[in-house]
């Protein structure tokens, strides 16, 4: 018994980790004028509705609120009809907001959103103005990448920064945009959903992994080792929060603690890292034979306890690479089918 988941964007993640911290949302329904045609900028002085604004309530064609970013007050439909997404399309999707539009290169591609991404066109890495603008948005939003085309995406609609913050969770950025856009409703469906998902999962590896079990998630991307935490995918948030799997010592202090979530190591330091009861192997996709060779035909490897008492899952880097609600669920179900498969090859 055991007792005890990067492409390109990653440096363009990792230079935002010093962005500020969202404001609170705020703001809540009222009435206005048709929406602003399109060319003209929104407006970031409207008032902000009185504190007893009910967000459930019915509310009129036409209405708006006002969220507050660290750019300033935005003034966004209440209900949007045509949204494009520069980052967080998954989030976006999970709170049903309707994608019309995302980057297709970077952030598209699980297993998981394939159906909801048919209906959506890519508006390229990094994004194109024409073809934002071809979709006709009402709402358009972005994160760190696209930071430098904020002025003129707000000239095509309603734009919202939110910074990528690396010690805010899946469950957090979920409860953050329920507030800041009014989807209390659509969030609390998900999290009954991800709860729903976490208690099967478990209830199926109860005997297979242990409360106390720990795990360490290693990732060889080209020819760099690194150690992932609990909130930069590859099943990060499955393991660490839904499985409940414990990190060990010094990965939960250096990588899952400090927010940087993706820390580079040496060959010689991973022992030290490694030190867990299951050691979950997702490699890049782009990583080749050789270079992954180079880690597990390795000495340090080899002497892995992990490695040697056959504890070492190999985790499938499609399934598991995207960090989105959606995902998320898909990932909770997939971990658990892998640690049975794992466990029952084992025992034959």
């Amino acid at each position: 018994m055991l007792r005890t988941m990067c492409q390109k964007h990653f440096w363009i993640v990792v230079t935002s980790l010093l962005s500020l911290v969202l404001l609170s949302a705020c703001g809540g329904i009222k009435e206005r004028t048709p929406p602003q045609t399109e060319g003209t900028a929104p407006s970031a002085s409207a008032p902000a509705a009185s504190a007893g604004s009910d967000d459930n309530a019915p509310a009129k064609e036409g209405a708006t609120r006002i969220v507050k970013t660290v750019l300033g007050d935005v003034e966004i439909p209440l209900h949007p009809k045509r949204v494009v997404a520069g980052y967080y399309h998954g989030t976006l999707l999970a709170l049903d907001f309707p994608v019309v539009g995302a980057s297709k290169e970077w952030w598209m591609g699980s297993p998981f959103l394939t159906e909801q991404e048919k209906r959506i066109e890519d508006i390229g890495s990094p994004l194109s103005l024409e073809k934002v603008m071809a979709l006709n948005p009402d709402l358009i939003v972005i994160y760190d990448s696209n930071r430098d085309d904020y002025e003129s995406l707000s000239k095509i609609a309603p734009t919202v920064y939110i910074p990528y913050d690396s010690k805010l969770g899946i469950r957090d950025e979920v409860r953050l945009f329920a507030e800041m856009f009014g989807r209390q409703k659509e969030a609390e469906a998900w999290f009954a959903k991800y709860e729903k998902a976490a208690a099967k999962a478990r209830e199926r590896l109860k005997n297979i992994v242990g409360p106390n079990a720990t795990a360490t998630l290693i990732h060889p991307n080209g020819k760099e080792l690194a150690v992932l935490g609990d909130n930069f995918g590859r099943g990060g948030e499955a393991i660490y929060h839904a499985i409940g799997f414990k990190a060990n010592e010094r990965v939960q202090r250096e990588v899952i603690d400090s927010g940087v979530q993706y820390q580079a190591i040496s060959l010689e330091l991973l022992p030290e890292y490694a030190d867990a009861d299951i050691v979950f192997l997702c490699a890049w996709d782009q990583t080749t034979e050789e270079e992954l060779k180079a880690v597990v035909d390795s000495g340090v490897w080899r002497q892995l306890p992990a490695v040697r008492e056959n504890r070492v899952i190999v985790l499938d880097y499609k399934t598991f690479f995207y960090f989105d609600p959606i995902s998320v669920l898909g990932q909770i179900e997939a971990l658990a089918d892998v640690i049975e498969r794992h466990n029952e090859a084992k025992k034959q």
